[in-house]
């Protein structure tokens, strides 16, 4: 008898489970559409500006008393992650952390910083600005990834970026911040 009442109340709690999961919307990071320098004096901290008004993100030189460019900390909303060159005296690898995610970027040649290949295991971008005397403006390839490109908003001023993604949705912030900070860092004065 105990078993027959508990089959339907399985049933029933099972079903409401299933519905509540429906309902709850997917954990989903804000898509980053501009970034500009905290000071105008200085390429060490940056605010990110998002497509939700009411999130905002930054990404900062982790040691910024210091003159170590190789090191950087962002947070968009309740994203936080780690950009790190990889090694010291080498600025051709960095790799970018967030949320369990590792992107690997690597320029395409050694010594020449204005293309490079982006990967997290799953997906892969190359990323490249347009006039290599003048990178300011960057794009990946358009193909079965999407389409990102991030360009200055005022023409040679590196201090505000306009970002264009259109990225698929699940392409990771650690994959975004990767575009975002090559694109800055190899473009920007180091002051």
């Amino acid at each position: 008898m105990k078993l027959a009442v508990a089959i339907p109340f399985l049933k029933i709690l099972t079903g409401s489970i299933f519905l509540l999961l429906l309902c709850v919307p997917p954990l989903q990071a804000q898509i980053p559409i501009g970034i500009g320098t905290q000071f105008n004096n200085s390429f060490r901290e940056w605010t990110i500006t998002t497509d939700n008004d009411d999130v905002k993100g930054s990404l900062r030189m982790r040691w910024s008393f210091g003159n170590d460019w190789t090191a950087w900390d962002f947070e968009i909303g309740d994203f936080h992650g780690t950009i790190d060159q990889k090694w010291k005296d080498e600025p051709d690898l960095w790799e970018i952390k967030c949320n369990g995610v590792i992107v690997t970027a690597r320029s395409a040649w050694p010594g020449e910083f204005y293309r490079w290949k982006l990967t997290d295991g799953n997906k892969q971008f190359n990323l490249y600005t347009r006039y290599v005397d003048q990178p300011t403006e960057w794009m990946t390839d358009e193909d079965k990834n999407g389409f990102f490109q991030i360009y200055t908003y005022y023409e040679n001023d590196a201090r505000e970026w306009v970002i264009k993604d259109q990225l698929p949705d699940d392409t990771s912030v650690a994959m975004r911040m990767a575009m975002i900070f090559m694109a800055l860092h190899f473009s920007t004065p180091r002051i």
